[in-house]
């Protein structure tokens, strides 16, 4: 599939935020907030799917 320039960004976004969240988790893996951070990395890469899913439907160089 080929992509655009936008696309590569939204995900590059996506996976530095997905990757800050899990490093956090591992760091206090036994605290409410290491939990929490886990959640919410979790939640970011659905984000990621949901907002990649739209770019391609409206994008004419990726759709």
């Amino acid at each position: 599939m080929k992509t655009c320039h936008r696309f590569a960004r939204i995900r590059a976004d996506y996976e530095q935020e997905a990757a800050y969240l899990r490093n956090y988790a591992a760091r206090n893996q036994n605290s409410p907030r290491g939990k929490t951070s886990t959640k919410h990395a979790y939640l970011t890469r659905q984000r990621m799917a949901r907002a990649l899913s739209s770019h391609v439907t409206h994008c004419l160089e990726c759709g």
